[in-house]
């Protein structure tokens, strides 16, 4: 099966049946392994061969996760991702042809883009790894990013089947405005679908991706803290078995209270054995959970008990506290003070760089958790879905006239490089 030249390093592919068996056998939580693949065929038989098989299978499949990795499946390949002039090296990243040249692969660091730093790293602390290795890395190379910090997500759609959730969500949903003209179940049903979107990576899919790409990626995993203890302390134990560098929670999603919740105690006390980071989105979600009332409890001011107790373990608060399509900034007062008082609490403003174009809001950051601890984030890939590239995103900071430049430095990528504990 041919590969296009514009890969180095990688295996070869499986052929058009094997491909179809280990999509539809291979264990649900390895969801992009084989899609990550499928975007370098480039024979275009094969991928008429392999759509045919695809689709076939499609109809033959009961569970919902294995039909989600086919149609992705389909995406790839109705879908290419090429980029013209560059190459992508398996452990390297992407690189220009001309660039590619003038240098020699073997004996180089680990991470090319670390040679080229010069006194501003920049770091990426919120990615979500859902698209095709190639366009990644182009778009790191071109806005001259040297690390990306990617997440899992461990949502599970089954939740919302479970009373008490789905009671917690009923009376919260009664209350808002929108249940007016969409009834609960329409709601729940949009709601399925959010929790087993694209964003879905899992902690296995996570850690292929940092294996691939070492000390230019690295992976924080994500565990439910809804599930029973058993559960949690099962995928604690895997993402260190992983080797990943921490834990991705998204309270609103996995539907739990930080200051109520009976798992908390077992995930600090494992960061703290471990030296991991805890990461959080703060605010409200996307899609149907961009309703305020469905997602309390990502409000920052609830992580305030946890941090009494845990006062040594890292706390990032994604997204400022700040998102929301209704009420931009909407918990970002709450997130400054968690700031102020805690001196393990950071925050990355992916999603909400507006914050930092405010002159008013830059001079409450110099005064509560300071620009020590603000992080440099892009939500990627989702600011493409506006226009909004990479690139863009690190020259609006760079650009940005209420910043000094020492703050600039910190924001891009010297805080995330020290909270990382990279040399």
């Amino acid at each position: 099966m041919d590969i296009k030249q514009c890969y180095i390093g990688f295996k070869p592919l499986l052929d058009t049946g094997a491909i179809v068996d280990a999509l539809t056998n291979d264990p649900p939580d390895c969801r992009w392994r084989l899609i990550r693949d499928i975007y370098r065929l480039a024979d275009q038989e094969d991928s008429y061969d392999l759509t045919l098989k695809i689709q076939d299978r499609l109809n033959q499949v009961q569970d919902f996760r294995i039909q989600s990795r086919l149609i992705l499946a389909l995406h790839a390949l109705r879908n290419p991702v090429y980029a013209e002039g560059y190459v992508l090296v398996k452990g390297k990243g992407a690189f220009h042809e001309s660039d590619l040249k003038s240098i020699t692969l073997r004996g180089e660091p680990r991470n090319l883009y670390l040679r080229q730093m010069s006194l501003c790293p920049v770091v990426d602390f919120h990615v979500h790894p859902q698209l095709p290795d190639m366009k990644l890395f182009v778009d790191m190379r071109l806005a001259d990013v040297s690390i990306g910090v990617i997440l899992a997500t461990d949502t599970d759609p089954s939740d919302l089947d479970r009373t008490s959730i789905r009671d917690s969500l009923y009376r919260n949903y009664a209350s808002c405005n929108q249940s007016r003209w969409l009834n609960f179940e329409q709601i729940l049903s949009h709601l399925r679908v959010n929790l087993y979107s694209n964003t879905h990576v899992t902690n296995k899919d996570l850690a292929a991706w940092v294996d691939d790409y070492p000390g230019i990626l690295y992976g924080f995993g994500s565990v439910n803290l809804s599930k029973d203890r058993t559960y949690v302390a099962r995928k604690l134990e895997e993402i260190a078995s992983l080797g990943l560098r921490g834990v991705n929670l998204l309270p609103y999603a996995q539907f739990f209270n930080p200051s109520e919740n009976d798992n908390i105690d077992l995930l600090f006390k494992y960061c703290r054995a471990t030296d991991s980071i805890v990461v959080s989105h703060s605010g409200c979600g996307k899609g149907p959970f961009d309703i305020l009332e469905l997602s309390r409890d990502s409000n920052p001011k609830l992580w305030e008990p946890v941090l009494r107790k845990y006062p040594d373990v890292p706390l990032v608060l994604s997204h400022c506290g700040s998102f929301s399509a209704f009420i931009p900034g909407i918990w970002l007062c709450e997130a400054l003070k968690l700031g102020k008082d805690f001196r393990n609490v950071y925050a990355d403003i992916s999603a909400v760089e507006w914050v930092l174009e405010n002159d008013t809001i830059v001079r409450e950051i110099r005064k509560t958790i300071t620009f020590d601890r603000i992080l440099f984030g892009t939500d990627y890939p989702w600011p493409l879905a506006s226009g909004v590239s990479l690139a863009c995103l690190v020259s609006s900071i760079r650009a940005n006239r209420h910043l000094t430049e020492k703050e600039k430095r910190k924001v891009l990528g010297e805080n995330a490089i020290r909270l990382l504990g990279i040399a």
